[in-house]
C-alpha cells in the first residue's frame, strides 16, 4: 500500500513538471538553476532551520542574495546545481521535527519504491580511508560538522540540512570481521526530501569526507 509521505513526493514532483511543461523533471536537468528556483529557496530564510542569509550543505553555501554557490572546504566556487535541487525539495516539506530515532534506508517510509537511490558501495568508501586514516576521516567528518555520539567503536551525527539528520558509525577490524562503516538516518528525514535525493546522500557524503581528509 503506498504510504502517504511517498504520494507526497509524488505530487510535488508532478507539480514541478507541470511548472515546465515537460513530461517528467529528470535529477541531473539543467533546469536546476537559481534562476527557476530562486524564489522557492529564499523562502527558506528564517525557516526549517535556515538562517537568513544562506544555506549549507556540508560545506557548501550557497547565498540567499545573489544565488553564488562557494565550497567553504575547498575555498572555490561550485556549481549551484549541486545544491538547488535539496534545497527547492526542503522548502516544499512537511516539518514532522526530528524523531531521533534512526534507521536504515529502506526502513524510510515509502522507500520500497525508491531502494535502488541508495548505494552501499558508497558508504564502503569510508571504510578504506577509515582503515587507512583514521584521525583524518574523523577529523574531515568534524569539518562537515559532524557532532560525536555514543554508537559503535566510533559515530557521528551530521546534519545534511538542519532537520535531515544522517549518522555514521564506523566499527573497527577485530580477528573476526573487517572494518565496517554503517549509514543511518534520522526516521522523520523523509518529510524533508524525498527518497532518490534521501538516496543521494550516499555518494554526495563519501565524496565531501573523502576531499575534506
Amino acid at each position: 500500500m503506498p504510504d502517504e509521505i511517498y504520494e507526497y513526493w509524488m505530487v510535488v514532483a508532478k507539480d514541478l513538471a507541470l511548472r515546465f511543461n515537460i513530461e517528467q523533471f529528470d535529477t541531473s536537468s539543467a533546469m536546476w538553476s537559481w534562476n527557476n528556483f530562486s524564489e522557492d529557496i529564499r523562502s527558506l530564510k528564517g525557516r526549517l532551520g535556515i538562517g537568513g542569509t544562506h544555506a549549507e550543505i556540508l560545506g557548501m553555501r550557497l547565498d540567499f542574495e545573489n544565488g553564488a554557490a562557494y565550497d567553504v572546504l575547498l575555498d572555490k566556487p561550485v556549481h549551484t546545481s549541486r545544491l538547488i535541487p535539496y534545497l527547492f525539495y526542503y522548502s516544499k516539506a512537511k516539518d514532522e521535527g526530528i524523531s531521533g530515532e534512526w534507521v536504515k534506508f529502506n526502513a524510510l517510509r515509502g522507500s520500497w519504491a525508491c531502494r535502488y537511490s541508495f548505494d552501499e558501495e558508497d558508504v564502503s568508501k569510508l571504510v578504506t580511508v577509515f582503515n587507512e586514516n583514521q584521525d583524518g576521516t574523523f577529523s574531515a567528518i568534524e569539518k562537515l560538522g559532524g557532532k560525536r555520539v555514543d554508537f559503535g567503536d566510533a559515530a557521528f551525527e551530521l546534519s545534511f540540512l538542519p532537520k535531515v539528520k544522517v549518522l555514521l558509525i564506523f566499527e573497527e577490524a577485530d580477528e573476526e570481521f573487517p572494518a565496517d562503516v554503517r549509514l543511518l538516518y534520522d526516521s522523520n528525514s523523509i518529510f524533508y526530501q524525498p527518497h532518490e535525493y534521501l538516496g543521494n546522500i550516499s555518494w554526495l557524503l563519501a565524496e565531501r569526507v573523502m576531499k575534506a581528509i
